[in-house]
């Protein structure tokens, strides 16, 4: 099928069009450059280039393109310094605001809420606390209590990083406890003369001042009880927080370290800087906080260009100004961004209109000649074609595209019904063109000898009235499917036949296999049919590699092992039987043929057998004969009869070596005595017995028989009596089991019972019943 998903039409001037077309087959591309002329023209009279209109025209369209750039780049670029102002107040103002939510919503707040909770008790006077009940009484006779508080204290500034110092100042009792000592007196504490102003500070707000070991603090003082202004205060809670720490918080929000955060009190007191600075930049922001610029651009001899903003302390909640000087270098402003994306876009639009120019210009000054040249580049002329002008070079360039194309159209309906086959999709185009009104089959073929090109060829001329179609699958491997009439009674039998009668008439050339799918209504079933088929030919194992399998067939096998009797071949190996052996693998082989086994179940015989084989060579200790490895999978062939004969093989030389190289020197007289015992099962066995058959010591013939059988006489007769038991049982269904253990030797029924059940497991009578059950499924 043949898409056109592209069609470009150029113009060359009023008497040529063309056309570039481009053609999608199955996943191949092909492109065709297609003339119509609509009048005579010469190849060789086409216009020549005409350098003074290809400039004009490029220059016009250049200088057009350059004012209106410089128009709209101009206008553009004055927008931007604009926004650039306007970005650079409204980001300081917001860096600001941040800080100050920061700093005091966030990081001072945090301490605020913490020392309100532990305060919160003093305004509850049930309230047993260690700060309540200390408030309202001496410190003498309460000193567990004193230690406890200041534990408390202690435990405060250990959960609240920062704090230097918590302190508490009872004023009805006169004594101060922190969360390191306890005063009797304040002047005793380091920090007396806080403690005697402490009345005439504001509470509840944060001030700084100087702690006496040295270090730079902020204080927030509470009155006690808490939250009670009109009444006098029963004394005073206050925290010390490090500015260091503050310092460092305040650092850690700023965007870049050349930024720079000052804060200053209410009195223009320097409090928090987040990095070093100069004395010019600290009189620089002062001049700038006095004049009122929120904003103010100024030019540093170090820093270069540098904004400098503040935000008043009428809008801190401790009436605090906060400050702060950037470089103009670290502002990373949209309107930067807008700058260069203008700069950058008016280039492209400009490299576009030199590009655009250039591509009109010359679209009306391109030979045809160039174009036919193109074309002999991509496809090679016959000789006789090489003179022919470009017209008849064109033609037969486009008449070896259509064969391609039919070419790729047989090959991509190949293709589909490959896949429709293998089920890779069944969204293809070529299924339209299946029959409808009808059943379809699929038959395998494996080739043998021959390949599957050559068997189609052979296969076509063959004159057959079955509707059918060949597909290749690879090299060795084919399937043909069949249409069958709605009709029609023909069934998978009359397709073999059909095989059958090919394999004849074809035979002195190709050798193949078949197998036959089921039978299906709709083509979207056909996969279904193809895998049927192929497991059906998995039967090849059984039945050869040029068999013919029906899957119709093969359903019906049974799916049950057949219980075989592998110590028979086990005791023929360790005696070195070799006829016994080979009986019971011909007996095996005869089962597995005639029973109509499913794949799997033979399969398992086969593992079961060789597992025996194998467990005679460990027994016997003959891994250096057969040494271990994956046995089962070097005696599989690719046949049955072939893994037979690969396994009759192995259990002979196995054999032979026991005999040959047998235990002992009367290994002979031992297998004489097996032979009497198995035939005479039904009567009284004993050493003596035996001693009178091979005129040897009764006590020298158990020791024989133990080194040659690997087992001693009793353990042997035991088993082999209860062997023949299972037979019997297995076979002789009318016989009753009293009677089958008298024929095997056994008087007392009920020790028979016994001795059955402790090798089977089961009852000689729940024995006989599922072995019943099972034939009766086969």
């Amino acid at each position: 099928m043949i898409n056109i998903i592209y069609v470009y039409v150029s113009v060359f001037n009023r008497r040529v069009i063309a056309f570039i077309i481009m053609i999608k087959v199955n996943r191949l591309d092909f492109i065709a450059l297609i003339y119509i002329l609509k009048g005579d023209i010469k190849v060789k009279s086409l216009p020549k280039y005409r350098n003074s209109f290809f400039t004009r025209l490029i220059l016009s369209y250049t200088v057009f393109a350059v004012v209106l750039i410089g128009l709209a780049g101009g206008y553009l670029y004055s927008k931007a310094n604009r926004l650039m102002v306007d970005e650079i107040a409204r980001d300081s103002q917001i860096r600001l605001v941040t800080a100050k939510d920061y700093v005091e919503q966030t990081l001072l707040r945090k301490y605020e809420d913490n020392l309100q909770n532990t305060v919160l008790s003093s305004i509850f006077i049930q309230n047993n606390s260690n700060l309540n009940y200390l408030l309202d009484n001496r410190w003498e006779g309460n000193s567990s209590r004193i230690v406890s508080f200041r534990q408390d204290l202690d435990l405060f500034k250990m959960m609240n990083e920062g704090t230097s110092y918590m302190t508490v100042y009872f004023r009805q009792e006169n004594y101060v406890v922190d969360n390191n000592r306890f005063y009797t007196q304040p002047d005793n504490s380091k920090d007396a003369a806080f403690i005697k102003r402490l009345g005439q500070e504001a509470p509840n707000r944060w001030l700084a001042r100087k702690l006496p070991d040295g270090k730079q603090a902020i204080t927030y003082v509470v009155k006690l009880p808490y939250e009670m202004p009109n009444a006098l205060p029963d004394g005073y809670l206050f925290v010390d927080i490090d500015l260091e720490h503050v310092k460092r918080s305040a650092a850690n929000i700023m965007s870049s370290p050349l930024e720079k955060l000052y804060i200053f009190d209410e009195h223009g007191q320097l409090i928090v800087r987040t990095s070093e600075s100069n004395p010019e930049e600290i009189d620089l922001l002062r001049n700038a906080i006095s004049s009122g610029d929120t904003v103010k651009e100024i030019t540093d001899k170090k820093q270069g260009k540098i904004v400098l903003s503040y935000l008043d302390g009428s809008k801190s909640g401790n009436g605090w100004t906060y400050a702060i000087i950037r470089p103009i270098n670290s502002f990373v402003l949209s309107s930067g961004q807008f700058k260069s994306s203008i700069f950058v876009g008016c280039s492209l639009v400009l490299l576009f209109g030199l590009i655009i120019s250039y591509m009109f210009s010359k679209q009306f000054y391109i030979p045809m000649k160039g174009l036919v040249q193109h074309i002999r580049s991509l496809y090679q002329p016959n000789p006789v074609n090489t003179q022919a002008n470009e017209f008849a070079i064109i033609s037969s360039a486009l008449n070896f595209l259509g064969q391609k194309i039919v070419t790729l159209e047989s090959r991509a309906k190949t293709n589909e019904m490959k896949s429709l086959v293998l089920g890779a999709s069944l969204d293809l185009e070529h299924m339209d063109g299946l029959p409808q009104d009808c059943r379809y089959m699929v038959a395998h073929i494996r080739l043998i000898e021959g390949y599957s090109d050559k068997f189609k060829q052979r296969f076509a001329a063959i004159d057959e009235t079955i509707h059918r179609e060949f597909v290749c699958l690879n090299p060795q491997e084919a399937a043909i499917i069949y249409f069958l009439d709605s009709n029609s009674t023909m069934e998978d039998e009359t397709i073999a036949a059909h095989l059958l009668r090919i394999k004849e008439e074809i035979r002195e050339e190709i050798h193949f296999g078949a197998a036959i799918g089921i039978l299906v209504h709709s083509p979207e079933e056909i996969p279904i049919s193809y895998q049927l088929a192929q497991q059906a030919y998995r039967y090849r194992f059984v039945y050869g590699p040029e068999a013919i399998v029906l899957h119709s067939k093969i359903s019906t096998f049974h799916s049950s092992p057949y219980q075989f009797a592998f110590d028979l071949y086990k005791n023929a190996l360790k005696a070195g039987d070799v006829n016994g052996a080979n009986r019971f693998i011909d007996e095996f082989a005869a089962i597995l043929e005639e029973r109509s086994l499913q794949l799997e179940t033979v399969e398992l015989s086969l593992l079961q057998l060789v597992s025996t084989l194998y467990q005679v060579v460990i027994e016997l200790e003959l891994q250096k004969l057969v040494p271990p490895s994956n046995l089962f999978d070097e005696l599989k062939k690719d046949t049955l009869a072939a893994t037979i004969d690969s396994i009759r093989s192995l259990s002979e030389r196995i054999a032979l070596h026991v005999r040959e190289s047998g235990s002992h020197a009367h290994a002979d007289v031992i297998l004489k005595l097996k032979n009497y015992i198995d035939e005479h099962l039904h009567e009284d066995l004993s050493l003596n017995i035996l001693s009178e058959v091979a005129s040897l010591a009764p006590a020298y013939i158990s020791t024989l028989f133990g080194e040659v059988m690997r087992e001693t006489f009793t353990e042997y007769v035991t088993r082999t009596r209860l062997d023949r038991a299972a037979s019997l049982l297995q076979d002789e269904s009318r016989m009753s089991v009293a009677e089958i253990a008298s024929l095997v030797g056994y008087r007392n029924p009920q020790y028979f019972h016994n001795k059955f059940k402790a090798r089977y497991g089961i009852t000689p009578v729940q024995y006989r019943n599922a072995n019943s059950a099972v034939t009766m499924a086969q």
